[in-house]
């Protein structure tokens, strides 16, 4: 590494030393305040709320031993406390609920505020003021619900299952659409294949963090993958009653994230017998045909099922349950470059501004290469494998098409099956214990075809052509005690769990060994076709995504427990959080897929002499491919039946909210993380990592070598977390904080090397030369012994060319230290208004590294740090420490429901800088700092607008015919208005001679947008930029190059119509959701390669209209 990077790592060690002093300071604190905690106000819960306030007479004086009750309207529930001698109150374990609360003593007028609404992980404020008079006299307190955060110090958002339930939100109405709403977060989308992701999990970066960084929990049992990619269930929007989102300096209860914490909650049954019944339905009737297609794909999509729940036995014992099905079939239009019928037959005659070379010709170095004579290859030189394999690729279809384009288009249907539901039981088993066990399941199963054949695959979804099946269970058990008025425990425990089975089109045939390509198709896990990428095509050409086929599961016990004493005006609470996972992955997808991937470019038909143009160009590509003169050639292969991890989690923490005045509150906390190494579930074996400094692998449970393979974690790992509330007026609150988080190891790539799984790598020495070639296929696939030490020599045929995993020296977690300062106003009209400052620095966040990559610049495969020593060329991924940073002004405006009339208002203006996105690696590791920029879905501002309308017109009217008919409609939407992210401009990485680096561009002159959509038109100058110099790194660094994408500006909008009967929770309503009302193209990013001949163009777009209709009945 550079002497700049080594200055950064420095500075950067003074900056964990001075939170190490931080971490220090805060423990001391909290040491202290344990000796003198004498405790009242409350604070929230992983799966509840709390309650707490002031009781004064008229003259401000504190009234102390006033009796306060609070009854949860719907079940009739209720518990009792006393005020302490300052006139606070607490109710810590708050079942989420609608409240009446009630403030007697004698001498004084019995206080009561009707419909406190308390939700999951929030602290709610009552205060009263008691007039002198009879007890018998009752003052009720009209005020609408609570709308300050007046006693915690994070930022987030709560969000109403009346809200999720209205609103039009796509992927199967997923409630995690709503996480635009809150300010700092991403717009959510979907990643991943419709298999993996089947149960539609959405991704949002949450105050410049990664997608990793987040956490779902439901009802405080973890329900988020291991590696943060996906949330594991989803449950029924009707199901929820409310979602919880916590994004910064979020309490000490809570971990695992950098991001968010998100705590779902579901409805829970009341004394009265309530319920519904819905059917969504969508078709391709009057959607819009997507942008640039020419065909409307068919779409048949049903959603439909239940929710009820009331009573066993009325004031102790209350059921809930839902059940949802999902038959989604979604048509999707595919557009791609096939290759026209001449040049399958190597005749590029058409192709100007390119020669085609022999490759047989010239020096090693591919100069002095001579012209196939007219561009047109031998016809005894044209591989007759890869002639059978474009036969499998149709023709063109779109006549016209400039070189490159999109020249063909088709259909496919994606066929999705879903079954779902949720039980839950509560039951105040005694005046003192409350206990709530739940069950909710979730099966989808997806066929996803290619439009080119079941056995061929295709650039389709990324190769993602198959059948999957995706069960998913997540279960729970909540038991709170309160032991006195002042003593209270809650106790969870609960099992998440999937199995998600995903097998290609191709599962079972021998196609690969059909087409004359030897040493892939092994067995039924390697049978199929295998993959072929063509520089500059839609990849794979032919054959199955790597991930195909799979078999991944996991399971997650958790038990958690929390104590909260109170004790004059401070609230303790203490707590554990104990979590064991066993993560299964039989999956080989790291180095080519199990069927093997063949690599083309167009160097291996043009010489480094030649333009970029040349070298770039999709005939010279092509004519790589017709010469069966491959660059590169890799492929997996698994040897162990159950590849994958084990390990624990341990969570402590301790957390004292100090209400200091009456209008001041403090928070001192601080939570201990302690992640167990990873263990092999096969654990002699299971595991290992490759020594860079003797070129060995070293093999878990072998000799002296432990099965976490001696890896180290972080011990020392206490995260303060603290805050402030002030109260400065009854319409104004002051709140800042400051809390450090962990961010565990983020990926499941870790040490499955040999004898876990093997690979192969046939590499060329450059650029220019041949690696491999389908004719040749792979060689045997050999084994190695491994010897009782457990020391496996890597120079030997079999591992000298595999690409192998190096642990960490330390798996020690990034620290992310996040610091928030908020003001918040009660405004006219029910409104409140925030401004808020949120920031935060990453210090030590784990990124991917390839140990291997070239240091050297102009050396090619000798300028890897480990080939002048072992002469090894393949890859050694791992991981390394660095640095991130986020700032950002957040606002929000908004207004709860109140009088039919719900409003929310986000925006934020940030920067997030890192050295790479999500679990992506540092793309220069040539020069490290190249890499370090705004992070790729950095968007400079975003504003989100929600709402909710029940429409006044007619509302009220004495006809009835003209209330019926023309009143009772309900309008909701969701605008989204964002910028546009940053872009790299790379160039040709051929003439760097650099491999495992990214070459980006020159910048030449102050880049200009222009703004042109469509092929051969520009977004922006292209002159702006050129390429560098050969064996240089350009001027520009990542997402650098001083431009930004299109922006983006959708209108999801819904209209209902309500047909009551009698009481208002007897409805029939007729519904219609228009996503993306206005039909707003959401156009791709331009292509920013300066050596590709689409260069500045954006050819893609998404987001057309799709309009669904639903009918709804509750009773």
């Amino acid at each position: 590494m550079q002497a700049a990077g080594l200055a950064v790592r420095a500075a950067e060690s003074d900056d964990m030393f001075r939170a190490r002093r931080l971490q220090w300071l805060a423990c001391g604190l909290l040491a202290l305040l344990g000796v003198t905690a004498s405790v009242t106000p409350a604070r929230a819960q992983a799966a509840r709320g709390g309650i707490l306030g002031n009781v004064a007479d008229t003259s401000g004086a504190a009234v102390p031993g006033a009796t306060i009750s609070i009854t949860e309207i719907r079940t009739n529930l209720s518990q009792n406390t006393v005020t302490n001698e300052s006139g606070n109150y607490t109710f810590p374990n708050v079942q989420p609920g609608v409240y009446k609360v009630e403030a007697e003593l004698a001498g004084f007028k019995k206080a009561v505020r009707e419909n406190v609404q308390v939700d999951v992980n929030t602290t709610i404020r009552a205060d009263f003021k008691l007039e002198v008079g009879d007890l018998s006299e009752t003052l009720t307190v009209t005020t609408e619900a609570p709308a300050l955060q007046t006693d915690r110090a994070d930022t987030g958002r709560i969000i109403e299952g009346e809200a999720i339930a209205a609103m039009p939100l796509g992927f199967n109405r997923n409630f995690q659409g709503m996480w635009a709403t809150v300010p700092g977060a991403t717009r959510p989308t979907r990643p991943h294949s419709e298999f993996f992701n089947s149960q539609d999990s959405l991704e949002s970066k949450v105050n410049g963090q990664s997608r990793l960084a987040n956490n779902v929990q439901m009802e405080g049992i973890d329900n988020t993958h291991r590696t943060g990619l996906l949330t594991v269930l989803i449950p029924s929007a009707d199901a929820l009653e409310t979602v919880s989102v916590s994004t910064s300096n979020f309490d000490a209860e809570f971990g695992r994230a950098g991001g968010a914490v998100t705590n779902v909650t579901l409805k829970s049954g009341t004394n009265d017998l309530r319920g519904s019944a819905f059917w969504f339905h969508g078709n391709e009737s009057l959607n819009a045909t997507p942008y640039y297609a020419t065909t409307k794909p068919d779409i048949n999509y049903n959603q439909f099922g239940f929710v009820v729940g009331g009573p066993i036995r009325k004031n102790r014992l209350f059921y809930f349950g839902d059940y949802q099905r999902t038959n989604d079939d979604l048509g999707k239009v595919y557009r791609f470059f096939v290759p026209p019928a001449e040049w399958r037959n190597g005749d590029f005659s058409s192709a100007t501004n390119t020669v085609i070379r022999d490759p047989l010709t010239g020096d090693a170095a591919g100069n002095n290469r001579s012209a196939f004579a007219n561009n047109v290859i031998p016809a005894g030189r044209v591989s007759p494998i890869a002639k059978a394999v474009l036969a499998k690729v149709p023709l063109p279809n779109i006549p016209n098409q400039p070189i490159g384009q999109p020249n063909y288009e088709s259909t496919a249907i994606r066929e999705r099956r879903t079954d779902q539901f949720d039980i839950k039981v509560n039951w105040q088993a005694s005046a003192r214990d409350q206990l709530a066990p739940r069950f909710s399941f979730m099966r989808p199963t997806v066929l996803d075809p290619s439009p080119y054949g079941d056995d061929v695959g295709g650039p389709a979804n990324g190769g993602f052509a198959g059948l999957g099946t995706n069960d998913t269970f997540v279960t729970g058990l909540n038991w709170t005690r309160t032991w006195t008025n002042t003593l209270v425990m809650e106790v969870r425990g609960g099992l998440t769990k999937y199995s998600n089975v995903a097998n290609s089109t191709g599962q079972g045939l021998t196609t690969a060994a059909d087409l004359g390509v030897p040493g892939v198709n092994l067995n039924d896990f390697t049978s199929g076709i295998m993959s072929v990428n063509i520089q500059n095509y839609s990849n794979p050409v032919v054959g199955f995504s790597n991930s195909l086929p799979w078999d991944r599961g996991e399971t997650t016990w958790t038990f958690a427990t929390t104590l909260t004493k109170l004790a004059g005006n401070h609230s303790v609470k203490f707590g554990a959080d104990l979590r064991r996972n066993r993560d299964f992955l039989l999956q080989t997808q790291d180095f080519g897929g199990p069927r093997g991937t063949f690599s083309y470019n167009g160097s291996g038909t043009s010489s480094p002499t030649d333009a970029a143009a040349i070298r770039n160009n999709v005939a010279n590509s092509l004519a790589s491919f017709m010469l069966d003169y491959a660059n590169d050639v890799r492929r997996d292969v698994p040897f162990i039946d159950e590849p994958g991890t084990k390990h624990q989690q341990y969570f402590f923490f301790v957390h004292d909210k100090w209400q200091v005045r009456s209008n001041i509150t403090v928070d001192l906390g601080v939570r201990y993380e302690y992640y167990t190494p990873f263990t092999g579930i096969v654990e002699k074996g299971g595991l290992s990592t490759y020594d860079t400094s003797n070129n060995t692998l070293r093999v878990s449970g072998y000799g002296d070598i432990p099965n976490d393979l001696g890896a180290t974690t972080r011990t020392w790992n206490f995260n303060p977390r603290t805050g402030v509330s002030i109260r400065l007026s009854d319409k104004d609150v002051l709140r800042a904080g400051y809390g450090a988080s962990t961010a565990p190891y983020p990926d499941n790539s870790y040490a499955f090397n040999y004898p876990t799984k093997g690979n192969v790598l046939l590499q060329a020495t450059n650029a220019f030369t041949q690696g491999g070639s389908l004719a040749t296929g792979f060689p045997v696939q050999g084994t190695v012994d491994i010897p009782s030490s457990g020391i496996v020599p890597v120079d030997q045929p079999f591992l000298r060319n595999s690409g192998l995993f190096a642990i960490p020296e330390t798996l020690f977690g990034g620290i992310l230290h996040s610091w928030n300062v908020a003001y918040q106003r009660q405004l006219p009209w029910g409104f409140t208004g925030e401004v808020a400052y949120v920031g935060n620095k990453g210090v030590d966040m784990l990124y991917s590294y390839n140990l291997n990559a070239a240091t050297v610049l102009g050396q090619d495969q000798a300028g890897r740090p480990l080939f002048a020593p072992f002469g090894r060329t393949a890859d050694v991924p791992s991981r390394v420490p660095e640095r991130s940073d986020y700032h950002s002004l957040q606002a929000k405006v908004d207004r709860r429901f109140l009088n039919g009339i719900l409003v929310t208002n986000s925006y934020t203006y940030g920067r997030a800088r890192n050295f790479a996105d999500d679990n992506g690696g540092i793309s220069t590791p040539a020069d490290w700092e190249l890499s370090y920029g705004l992070a790729g879905f950095d968007r400079r501002h975003t504003w989100v607008t929600s709402f909710v309308v029940d429409m006044p017109f007619f509302r009220d009217a004495d006809n009835a015919v003209l209330r019926k008919v023309l009143g009772g409609w309900q309008a909701s939407g969701l605008l989204t208005l964002m910028s546009g992210t940053p872009l790299s401009v790379t160039a040709d990485g051929a003439l760097l001679r650099a491999p495992g680096n990214t070459l980006y561009a020159d910048r030449v002159a102050e880049p200009t947008i222009i703004g042109d959509k469509g092929p051969n038109v520009y977004y922006f100058d292209r002159s702006a930029f050129a390429q560098p110099a050969a064996a240089t790194f350009g001027n520009t660094v990542r997402n650098g190059s001083g431009m930004r994408g299109p922006g983006f500006t959708a209108l999801d909008f819904s209209l209902v119509k309500r047909f009551t009967f009698g009481q208002s929770y007897r409805f029939f309503e007729f519904r219609t959701d228009a996503f993306n009302l206005t039909n707003t193209p959401a156009w791709n990013n331009p292509n920013t390669n300066v050596a590709s001949p689409q260069f500045g163009t954006i050819t893609g777009a998404s987001n057309q209209r799709v309009i669904r209709f639903a009918l709804k009945y509750a009773f």
